[in-house]
């Protein structure tokens, strides 16, 4: 006749299993774990800006001048060697540096009074396009004109720029300049004032 089992020792036999199997599985946990969190950490996001790289900075454009006339007009400020272009709603449509004439004009009101947008030599011996004139100063035709030069090349013209290291470029200046009071642009934005100022429109020179 076959012995029959104790209930208590079915029961520690049973216990013993499981506590063994719990033990089996942490071990595998544990050895496991560390190789996980290793590669949570290096998943996580870096954030933006934490690379150290430098940021641009945001180019902010300088304001219309103040006391320079209301409704569609161009504001040439002699300091800043600086144009803008402002339509009647008061919005100013583009502002640009210009390289200015070795004869200025002084501070007033003037009116465009001819354009030319044909190629021609100017007083100053540079090739320029889209010409427009308004005035004259000490005989010497006055206005705006846009050239391929570089600004920086023009005998009293635009002031020089931070270089890209941050430190100031020299100037280097073409021949001296001939009696002109002819102010120079760049071509895109020679062409941009041919475009918005047709005969008559009001100039603005400010100090």
């Amino acid at each position: 006749m076959a012995k029959r089992l104790n209930p208590g020792v079915a029961v520690a036999g049973i216990t013993i299993a499981a506590l063994v199997g719990v033990g089996f599985l942490a071990v595998q946990a544990a050895n496991s774990a560390p190789e996980n969190r290793g590669i949570a950490r290096t998943s996580t996001p870096t954030p933006s800006g934490a690379s150290g790289a430098p940021v641009a900075p945001v180019y902010v454009p300088p304001a219309v001048p103040a006391n320079s006339g209301t409704g569609k007009r161009v504001v040439y400020s002699l300091k800043d060697s600086h144009v803008w272009l402002v339509d009647e709603a008061e919005r100013m449509l583009r502002e640009y540096p210009v390289a200015a004439a070795p004869i200025k004009p002084q501070p007033g009101t003037f009116q465009v009074t001819l354009k030319k947008e044909e190629a021609q030599t100017g007083s100053d011996g540079l090739r320029i396009t889209y010409s427009v004139r308004f005035g004259a100063v000490q005989g010497v035709p006055l206005g705006f004109a846009a050239t391929d030069t570089p600004l920086e090349q023009i005998d009293g013209g635009a002031k020089p720029g931070p270089s890209p290291t941050g430190t100031a470029r020299p100037r280097t200046s073409a021949p001296p300049a001939k009696q002109s009071a002819g102010i120079r642009s760049k071509p895109d934005d020679g062409v941009a004032l041919w475009n918005f100022a047709p005969v008559g429109t009001p100039v603005i020179v400010v100090p």
